[in-house]
């Protein structure tokens, strides 16, 4: 103890004693343990651990797949959430949920707080605990018995004020009272953004086995401690196949592709950012690789000059071992500051990190570093302490200890087995700068060619605002179907309004709902699971303010409403699809026991869930006067800024009823760039990664050309001596560098040509080996790597002979 104490106050007066070099290392090692500690932090929070769930490893989401029909992950139906809840050998606890919204009136005028009606188990599955009150018990989950409710922590601070009585008060909700019975912490909002939990109540028809396949609940379940992840997964699949031989409907189940399958929660929970991290994880090692590469260039530098010190130390005695100890010491002391420092960017940087983020994206996510995140951090600091600290004593190693004692004092050129590994790690620093550019470039490239897709439908210009209709004061269709002719009418007549209109749902809003549906005349053969299509529920005007093109036929007029003949749109792929060989319009449809609606016109296909990776399913369209759903989005066209329009749309809502309050205040480009955000994420993060780096690798080509040319000040003072030009030493000076990049270059494409395999997935109308990228990055990574040397070269230049040849 007493030696390693020695060791430290040794290495703390050669730091002090170095402040620059020091400072420089310092903030390099800060730079990337911190960039890799916050990425990590992201990805723990999303991947690994999310916040407010206990055990994530051993929660699941149940979901279930249509293979024939193109759905590949939906929620699932009351009876097989009954199966999953009877399988206790496998589940602990599963429970359901569906999302929905409702009225609060308060002080300031209608909130549409969005809520989540759950069984009472949902918060136990989750292993989630209330900061104040009580949990559901399993008597308030039934029919007309569930009016109580839990706040969200959010909604508890915002909207009551952190009310510590407000256990037992009653709020109304869609006029409604419901008992406040406890509050969830901070760290619990599953599923996100909910603002209140109130019971589920499913009735005991609802699990009849005439509800298979009529699917309408989010589940998870939580398997037992004992129960492996790859046995909970396989036993969904057994319990499939067991209900797909036992339910009255199991032909159907056959010839659809039905399946249930269980997916792990943080996976499910990532959704679409699961790559991008893993991207920007790979990516923020590399920053570290490059910081420990340039800072091992510098510990070179400076065990040059303290060589004959460890040298005179081996020669009196001391023991290779001892040596190595100081270094390690030293290079621990420096890499402790480093990550300290590396910590607290990180703490910092998260919420600058997720404020960055395009979009709302960050707003999604609850980041809570844990002790996962500091054994990160410390496992990170010990790797770099260790590499750091093998460098200076390396040079008596490999040198012996009189070796270095005869050198002279000055050498006219630095020892070419020290000049070759420092090159070494600069050409490595340089290649791993090109492949994080190269990965840049192709995302950049990628998105940019996302950005072009057309979605089928024009977004500028264009406003929107949600409504959802409570279904105890909107239970006749009748007054619905008022509501919205008054509020069209209104938002019509605004000032500045070209068009206006209602819809439901509006594309790329992150709902798409989807139906099974008949055809006249056409029977369904063995094995047909029948005609499937996306849903939509519009006004007339709907295909004119978003500027859908119309194909055949015609479109919804005021005509088209209750009591008139049912009608319907397709779209170009439902046509495409059933009606290849003969004209749609005329023929006719219908879903279920719903009467027969004839089709009067053909419109594009527009994206409805993605601009990329969309899955071209044909959309049939109803009007919303005809079939009055409670809920719509209202829609306005206008050739100013539509931002603008946001409180004539509240009003024109208000003046229908004053209690009815609009969200999702949105401009339908809004949406559009939506769907674009993880990729613009990755771009963004990967961009600024690859720029840290090239700004290392620049620096560490700057240091080793600015320490070769002070090594060779006497042999340049020889050979302007002999009429060697400024413009010569200048080139000679260049040239090194240029050979290091170079090589560098070389390294770096060769090894991006299989890195970037591992982006394909993430690419879009854009090659992996994208040879214009590649020539691009290549020439962007050689100038700036040139430039960092034009300073040295410079200083070179300004060498006085007679000066250099007098200190020889």
């Amino acid at each position: 103890m007493t030696t390693l104490i020695q060791d430290l106050r040794y290495g703390v007066r050669m730091l002090v004693k170095n402040p620059g070099f020091t400072a420089v290392a310092v903030l390099t090692l800060a730079l990337g343990i911190g960039a890799n500690t916050a990425i990590f932090s992201v990805v723990n929070g999303v991947l690994l651990r999310p916040v407010g769930i206990t055990d994530p490893e051993h929660l699941f989401a149940i979901r279930v797949k249509y293979d024939k029909l193109n759905l590949k992950s939906i929620v699932i139906s009351p009876p097989d959430f009954q199966e999953i809840q009877k399988s206790r050998q496998v589940f602990s606890s599963a429970a359901a949920e569906n999302e929905d919204s409702a009225n609060y009136l308060a002080a300031d005028g209608p909130h549409r707080l969005s809520l989540a009606k759950v069984t009472w188990q949902w918060f136990d599955a989750f292993g989630a605990q209330p900061l104040m009150g009580r949990l559901f018990r399993a008597e308030e989950d039934q029919p007309h018995a569930n009016q109580v409710a839990i706040l969200a922590y959010a909604t508890w601070q915002g909207l009551f004020g952190r009310d510590p009585s407000i256990l037992g008060k009653s709020i109304q909700l869609n006029r409604v009272d419901y008992r406040v019975v406890g509050v969830m912490g901070p760290d619990f909002d599953w599923p996100r953004r909910t603002q209140l939990w109130i019971p589920l109540g499913l009735a005991a028809s609802e699990y009849s086995s005439d509800n298979y396949f009529n699917e309408s609940l989010f589940v998870v379940a939580r398997s037992r401690p004992e129960v492996s992840p790859a046995q909970a997964e396989a036993f969904v699949r057994v319990l499939t196949q067991r209900l797909v031989h036992s339910v009255p409907q199991g032909s159907y189940a056959g010839d659809s592709g039905w399946g249930m399958f269980a997916v792990p929660f943080t996976e499910y929970g990532a959704g679409d950012l699961r790559s991008p991290l893993v991207i920007l994880l790979a990516a923020v090692g590399f920053v570290l690789l490059i910081a420990c590469s340039n800072i091992g260039g510098l510990l070179l530098t400076r065990a040059s000059s303290r060589a004959k010190e460890f040298a005179v130390r081996a020669a009196l005695g001391a023991q290779k071992r001892d040596l190595l100890r100081q270094a390690l010491a030293e290079s621990f002391l420096l890499t402790a500051l480093g990550g300290a420092a590396g910590i607290w960017m990180a703490s910092s940087g998260v919420g600058w990190l997720l404020g960055a983020l395009p979009g709302n994206l960050g707003s999604r996510l609850v980041i809570r570093p844990d002790g996962h995140v500091l054994l990160f951090a410390l496992l990170l600091m010990v790797l770099t302490a260790v590499f750091l600290g093998v460098i200076p004593i390396g040079e008596v190693y490999s040198h012996g200890t009189y070796g270095i004692l005869k050198e002279e004092a000055r050498s006219a050129t630095p020892g070419r087995a020290r000049s070759r590994l420092r090159e070494l790690l600069v050409v490595g620093q340089i290649a791993m700068a090109l492949v994080l550019l190269v990965g840049a470039g192709l995302l950049l490239k990628s998105l940019s060619h996302m950005a072009e897709v057309n979605p089928g439908f024009d977004p500028k210009g264009v406003m929107t605002a949600s409504a959802q209709l409570p279904d105890n004061l909107y239970s006749d269709p009748a007054k619905v179907a008022s509501f919205y002719r008054s509020v069209h009418e209104r938002l019509s007549a605004l000032p500045g309004v070209s068009s206006a209109a209602l819809a439901a749902p509006l594309p790329l809003t992150g709902y798409a709902p989807t139906s099974s549906f008949q055809i006249d005349d056409r029977p369904m053969g063995p094995g047909d699971p029948g005609p499937h299509s996306g849903l939509a529920w519009v006004t007339p005007g709907y295909f004119e303010t978003m500027r859908i093109p119309l194909k055949s036929g015609r479109l919804f007029t005021g005509q088209d409403r209750m009591g008139a003949q049912p009608v319907a749109v397709i779209d170009e792929n439902l046509a495409r699809q059933y009606w290849s060989n003969q004209d749609p319009v005329g023929k006719r449809l219908r879903r279920g026991d719903a009467p027969w609606a004839t089709i009067v016109g053909v419109v594009g296909h527009v994206m409805q869930s993605a601009l990329v990776g969309d899955s071209g399913k044909g959309v049939c369209y109803y009007p919303l006067l005809q079939i009055p759903i409670p809920w719509a989005f209202m829609i306005v066209r206008t050739p100013g800024n539509p931002e603008g329009l946001a409180s004539s749309l509240q009003s024109a809502v208000a003046s229908v009823d004053p209690a009815q309050p609009v969200a999702d205040l949105r401009t339908m480009e809004q949406y559009v760039e939506g769907t674009l955000n993880p990729q613009r994420t990755a771009a963004f993060l990967v961009g600024i990664f690859s720029g840290v780096a090239l700004f290392l690798a620049a620096i560490g080509l700057y240091g080793v050309t600015s320490y070769s040319t002070a090594q060779r000040t006497h042999e340049i003072g020889i050979r302007m001596a002999l009429g060697a030009e400024r413009r010569q030493v200048w080139g000679m000076v260049i040239r090194q560098g240029l050979r290091l990049a170079l090589a560098g270059a070389l390294v770096g494409a060769v090894a991006a040509l299989f890195v970037t395999r591992f982006l394909r997935s993430q690419l879009f109308q854009v090659s992996a080996f994208d040879p214009m990228t590649f020539a691009l990055t290549c020439l962007a990574l050689i100038a700036v790597n040139l430039a960092a040397c034009t300073i040295p070269a410079w200083r070179a230049t300004k060498v006085d002979p007679m000066v250099a040849l007098r200190y020889e």
